[in-house]
């Protein structure tokens, strides 16, 4: 069904990559159909073509456990790092808050703002706001979403200047 969604449904082709949508589902196909044909190679072949069946079922299987994001195997990183977040956020709601450039509402602790920056110019992002004025990472969510909203409608009355009236 899923399968089948994906390929004839416009909509969700429109949205799907081949790396996030299509490929899990041909690994698990992958493994599927090669675990049957291991019994139908056992059962009626006598057994011929088992070890290819084999081993290729077994690398299909593997490549599904990598591939797939929340797969048994990326536990092994997961559950560490979910206990590294926590103490993250103990140690975040126990410091200094961080004030929103905007409403000067607290919103995070200050240490995770700063790590957030530090980390971004690293990564050669630079999300500094206009003429000195701070930093994206020093907006709250909420201001976050009015600013956008406020650019979004500022670039569409530039766009569209005949409906723009004062009210």
């Amino acid at each position: 069904m899923a399968f089948h969604r994906r390929i004839r449904d416009h909509g969700a082709a429109a949205a799907q990559n081949l790396q996030e949508d299509l490929m899990p589902l041909i690994l698990l196909f992958a493994v599927a159909i090669s675990g049957l044909m291991l019994t139908v190679s056992y059962t009626w072949m006598k057994g011929s073509g088992y070890e290819f069946l084999a081993i290729f079922h077994a690398l299909a299987v593997i490549l599904t456990l990598l591939w797939l994001p929340f797969g048994k195997l990326f536990h092994i990183f997961q559950r560490p790092l979910q206990a590294g977040v926590v103490f993250y956020r103990e140690l975040n709601q126990t410091t200094q808050q961080a004030s929103c450039l905007r409403c000067q509402q607290p919103f995070a602790g200050k240490i995770h703002v700063n790590d957030l920056k530090e980390v971004e110019q690293q990564l050669g992002y630079q999300f500094e706001l206009t003429e000195g004025s701070g930093h994206y990472q020093e907006v709250c969510p909420a201001c976050r979403r009015k600013l956008l909203a406020l650019a979004q409608g500022k670039v569409w009355r530039q766009t569209h200047p005949e409906a723009t009236h004062d009210r």
